[in-house]
């Protein structure tokens, strides 16, 4: 399995996309290495992992631009745009909204908590449906451009995300998101931030590995060493973003790395822009399981201006570790039944906490990026005319009312239907401009 990993790419409302550009060059090499480095390893990922700094002030604007650049450069890699899965991070927080009076007070009360009372706070909060509200709205317009790939985040039960996928011995790899910038405003500062009791739930299951990305680092967390020693037992991979500064660990039951900025500030000592490829798999070693890890560091060189590898002590263009697993076994093939589908996998097409990457929601994304470019007056005639608008929608911001019309198509069987629907506005759309 191959993953893209990028983080604080930071597109700034009037300069990202403007005539003065300044990262207008970095951005097209670094698509280009990436295209090259596709090429190099003879595959294309299975999943773009972006850990958080998607826009520099969460401006609609800048996710506008972000999303034409996820275009860019998922056609450049081969990919598929369903295959981005997006956290947010303290840039994606609309300071203006965060500096309210009363977002700034549950701030300081979840801020001023003892640590041993902090579980029940943060709950109480994310349970409550007004205080959820207050607490993610300053994610109101990240949520609209996430919300597109399935990745919008809403309390009480949709504070992580995950998606399950498969390795190459048939055993799966969870990879979960997890937030850290629903306390984030303008008053962030180390060791002030958190991540929600619902991080806290990844267990250990039977023939799963587990990749875990989260926008801060553990030393900004205030639970974060609580954070770092449960993902040490349960997960095998970790991913951060945020303080710009490439670092690669390798511990015997686990890889760290955080990312290098995709844009960091230019005025920064040390300005390093980064991205990251991690190779993984499942090889067999004296009768061992193990994950194998490689992780391919590319960091802008000066004079010549490129994308280079970070290499290890060795020389070795590359940083590999191999971390044992538990014993597994595939199961036993389960004759299929009258309909020619397997009992799993009839189970993998419903709705649930987990979001298995099976066909159904991999075209459920891909038909929700469609879906997402069609003007709003659009999106509320074709939902009405397959009546997938319930009355609780109403009071539901847009990027989820939508979500849940999409969840309806699958459950309703309609998924076909909707998509001639859209294909058919798209084609109205396009015959429109060519008359303009």
């Amino acid at each position: 399995m191959l993953i893209l990993h990028i983080s604080d790419i930071h597109f700034k409302r009037g300069e990202a996309g403007s005539a003065m550009d300044p990262n207008h060059h970095l951005r097209a090499r670094l698509v280009q290495d990436a295209k090259n480095q596709c090429a190099k390893l003879q595959a294309v990922p299975d999943a773009i992992l972006v850990s958080g700094d998607i826009a520099y002030s969460g401006h609609p604007d800048e996710y506008a631009f972000a999303q034409t650049w996820f275009e860019e450069l998922c056609d450049a890699v081969g990919c598929d745009l369903s295959k981005i899965f997006v956290i947010p991070g303290n840039h994606d927080v609309q300071r203006d909204v965060a500096k309210k009076p009363m977002v700034q007070a549950a701030h300081n009360d979840i801020k001023g908590t003892e640590a041993h009372l902090l579980t029940g706070k943060l709950s109480g909060y994310l349970n409550d449906e007004d205080n959820g509200k207050q607490l993610y709205g300053p994610l109101e317009n990240y949520n609209g451009f996430a919300g597109t790939y399935l990745c919008s985040l809403s309390p009480p039960d949709r504070t992580k995300l995950d998606r399950l996928y498969t390795l190459n011995d048939g055993s799966k790899l969870r990879i979960t998101g997890l937030n850290s910038a629903f306390v984030s405003s303008h008053a962030d500062d180390v060791g002030k931030l958190f991540v929600d009791p619902a991080s806290f739930t990844l267990t250990d299951e039977y023939g799963v590995s587990h990749l875990v990305f989260c926008h801060h680092p553990y030393n900004w967390l205030a639970n974060g060493q609580e954070l770092a020693d449960h993902l040490g037992d349960v997960a095998h991979v970790h991913l951060f973003g945020h303080e710009h500064t490439n670092r690669i660990e390798l511990n015997r039951d686990w890889v760290r790395v955080a990312a290098s900025a995709a844009h960091p500030d230019r005025t920064e000592r040390g300005w390093e822009p980064g991205y990251n490829f991690l190779e993984l798999s499942v090889s067999q070693q004296n009768g061992e399981r193990r994950l194998d890890v490689t992780a391919h560091v590319r960091i802008w060189q000066h004079r010549p201006g490129q994308f280079v590898a970070k290499t290890d002590k060795g020389g070795e263009d590359f940083f590999f570790q191999s971390i044992r697993l538990d014993a597994w076994e595939p199961p036993v093939e389960q004759p299929t039944g009258n309909n020619g589908v397997e009992p799993a996998d009839q189970a993998d097409v419903h709705e649930s906490t987990v979001t298995e990457e099976d066909a159904s929601m991999t075209s459920l994304r891909s038909l929700s990026i469609k879906f997402s470019k069609l003007t709003f007056s659009k999106k509320l005639e074709i939902a009405g005319k397959l009546e997938l608008f319930e009355e609780t929608d109403k009071k539901l911001p847009d990027y989820e009312r939508f979500r849940q019309v999409l969840l309806r198509a699958r459950e309703r069987g309609l998924l076909d239907a909707f998509e001639a629907e859209i294909q058919t506005a798209q084609s109205s759309a396009e015959t429109t401009n060519k008359k303009d």
